[in-house]
């Protein structure tokens, strides 16, 4: 309304800018019931093109048109791009869940599972547009994204523990949770399968940059994290190829930064694999260097599995390289393995599969937004408050307090 103001001048009211917004996303993106028909034709597309693609469909068949192809309501769909999948393999097996609301013409929620690459990158392997977040939906995602990584043995899950997760999860009990050890999903069992995380920030952070898809017909958004997952994975790849060294620029830095504080500490060695190392507060710590693996009683290589200031002191004793006890995880081969899987592009619409008898037809569900503007950001809790101490400092007067929008000498200094 206020780009027409300005380059127009000319004030339209509320109702025609949201009518005009609906009719141009209509006509780049399709019309929104018919983008529920197109979802099938599209998937076979996309299974084309990047194998390795899994797609699950939930939704009962309300009755058959004249051709024969069933016609069923859509409830939610699960999908893992290939490629994505294929990376997953060279990262740690961690993952963040979480879901976030659509803000479209149709009610529902998106449902993300977010690996975490060497450089502690964002790696997005599996995605699903639910009803809701309720037990049932978040047991349809978790039995297919256990399905869909192959193997979950060591798999460690990380949630904001939302009851529709606690509840799926216990669906999923007696086939997953009594054959897998706790540790790797009980925080007082950890044992280093965390890897240092401890929150959800990463599904969060995806959710913030999907944030633009997440108002789209439900086959554009398809389309549309195809695309940017694509793209991610291309700019990585690149910057793959310009890494030299054995471990990842930032875990590079990590051990420069700590091999200089660990040579201010005082080190004795007692045995073979054993040494005392006594840091600038003149705290004791008990270090053991291992061919394999070392340990400290500040725990830092257990939980996040790269040495310490106190292991890198003893590695400076015994004259051994530190870099032997950083996980492979965290290596320059696994991040230039992670992102070589490549995407694949999706035939054009004209050239999608001709439907077959027994391919289903969707049509939208009963679950219709209410009019008004729909809520786009995150409502905040009181966990999100800022802290008082730090304040805004203006760019113009350089005043805390407020930012340059409301700096009372703003009209001032444009006018000069």
């Amino acid at each position: 309304m206020d780009r027409i103001r300005a380059d127009h001048h000319y004030t339209i009211s509320y109702s025609k800018a949201y009518h005009a917004k609906w009719k141009a996303m209509e006509r780049i993106f399709g019309n929104w019931e018919e983008s529920y028909a197109e979802l099938p034709l599209y998937v076979d597309a996309l299974r084309r093109s990047n194998p390795g693609t899994t797609v699950f469909f939930e939704g009962p068949v309300i009755q058959e048109n004249n051709m024969g192809r069933p016609i069923r309501q859509f409830e939610r769909v699960f999908w893992a791009f290939g490629p994505a999948l294929e990376a997953f393999k060279h990262c740690r097996p961690l993952v963040c869940i979480d879901g976030t609301h659509l803000y479209g013409k149709y009610k529902g929620n998106l449902l993300i599972a977010t690996a975490c690459d060497a450089e502690n990158g964002l790696l997005p392997i599996a995605f699903a547009i639910v009803e809701s977040e309720n037990r049932s939906s978040w047991t349809f995602f978790l039995w297919n994204l256990f399905f869909s990584v192959g193997g979950i043995n060591n798999l460690c899950v990380i949630s904001d523990r939302h009851l529709g997760i606690i509840a799926g999860m216990k669906d999923i009990e007696e086939s997953w949770l009594d054959q897998v050890p706790p540790q790797t999903w009980a925080l007082c069992y950890d044992d280093g399968r965390r890897h240092g995380t401890m929150t959800t920030n990463r599904a969060e952070s995806m959710n913030s940059v999907l944030k633009g898809v997440r108002g789209l017909p439900i086959t554009a958004i398809l389309q549309q994290t195809f695309i940017r997952v694509s793209e991610y994975f291309y700019t990585r790849r690149e910057s793959a190829e310009s890494m030299s060294g054995e471990h990842v620029p930032s875990m590079q830095q990590h051990l420069e930064r700590t091999a200089h504080d660990a040579r201010a500490m005082l080190v004795r060695r007692l045995d073979r694999s054993e040494f005392n190392v006594q840091d600038k507060n003149a705290v004791m710590y008990i270090v053991f260097l291992y061919s394999d693996n070392a340990e400290c009683q500040c725990h830092v290589p257990k939980l996040f599995h790269y040495p310490c200031a106190h292991v890198i002191a003893a590695c400076g004793y015994a004259r051994i390289s530190p870099g032997r006890y950083v996980s492979h995880w965290l290596s320059s081969e696994s991040y230039r393995h992670t992102y070589e899987p490549r995407f694949h592009s999706v035939d054009d619409k004209s050239r999608w599969p001709i439907p077959t008898e027994n391919d289903p037809i969707f049509i939208p569900p009963n679950v219709r937004r209410q009019a008004g503007r729909p809520v786009s950001t995150r409502r905040r809790m009181h966990m999100d408050s800022r802290d008082p101490s730090l304040r805004y400092t203006c760019s113009i007067c350089h005043e805390k307090g407020h930012r340059k929008n409301k700096c009372p000498r703003r009209n001032t200094n444009a006018g000069n």
